[in-house]
């Protein structure tokens, strides 16, 4: 089978990132024509885009942790790679070097869109950072399992929550809010419940040493994780952590508000409080 090191993954990285720029410019464009009577138009070809860039790689992710039995509740096959610290083969490393691509690609593009006039703008920055940060780590380190992971808990939720936005500027209110909630429950519980317990967690209470310890006990755990490199981790994910349950706050608002006064619009948009 075809094989990507970390060296190659990272060398493709520029490419698709001007590649994923010019698919969006030309995709967006072309949601802007077909709806141009839409008031809202642009924010609804940035939902659009989003959406299906969301739904791509949770599939893609879906496919690498059904195929791997990497679930986060596995810790042995989530961690053995660490082990091994195989190659990437052409999906894991296909997909991290995509994460990565659209990541860069994104916040050189978030200069252009609505969203940074968000409320919580600053937040979308620091969290793109430690994204960022933590797909390359993964991506040097070879620990590919972990990161899809990862990734898939956080993506998953971003599919309802584009698919919300998307059919809310289209003009289905009511149905707009059904997939709120479910973008509720898809963003609460894996990123302030499983997240913290499955990924986090293990680094603090022991699990992560006792699973590989487990598997090979002659393992020197400093050199699977330098005291650098498991402080950089740990640091990095904590903040995710801090930041989603901001986040989840914001949403537990916004659902009782729709439930007690049938307020319906995101918080988070400036402009839409005049709308």
């Amino acid at each position: 089978m075809f094989q990507l090191t970390p060296v190659t993954s990272f060398v493709l990285v520029p490419p698709f990132v001007i590649l994923h720029m010019i698919f969006r410019y030309y995709f967006q464009k072309f949601v802007m024509n077909k709806f141009k009577d839409n008031k809202n138009v642009k924010k609804l070809s940035e939902c659009m885009f989003y959406f299906v860039q969301y739904l791509v790689f949770t599939i893609i992710s879906s496919v690498i942790v059904i195929k791997n039995k990497i679930w986060w509740f596995n810790y042995e096959n989530l961690y053995s790679e660490m082990l091994t610290l195989d190659s990437f083969t052409a999906l894991h490393g296909s997909y991290l070097m995509l994460e990565l691509a659209v990541c860069i690609s994104t916040a050189i593009t978030w200069c252009f869109e609505t969203r940074k006039e968000h409320a919580d703008f600053a937040m979308m920055v620091v969290h793109h950072i430690c994204t960022t940060s933590l797909i390359c780590f993964c991506m040097y380190s070879k620990n590919f399992n972990w990161g899809a992971s990862v990734a898939n808990l956080h993506d998953m939720s971003d599919i309802f929550l584009e698919f919300s936005k998307m059919i809310y500027y289209l003009g289905f209110e009511r149905v707009s809010k059904v997939t709120f909630f479910m973008f509720a429950f898809s963003f609460i519980i894996p990123r302030c419940f499983v997240f913290p317990k499955f990924m986090i967690a293990p680094f603090f209470n022991g699990k992560l040493d006792e699973t590989i310890l487990k598997m090979n006990e002659n393992v020197i755990m400093t050199e699977i994780f330098s005291k650098i490199e498991r402080n950089f981790i740990t640091s990095a994910l904590s903040v995710l952590f801090i930041l989603n349950c901001i986040w989840a706050a914001a949403i537990v608002n916004m659902a009782v508000k729709l439930l007690v006064n049938k307020e319906w619009r995101d918080v988070r948009e400036k402009q839409e409080k005049s709308e």
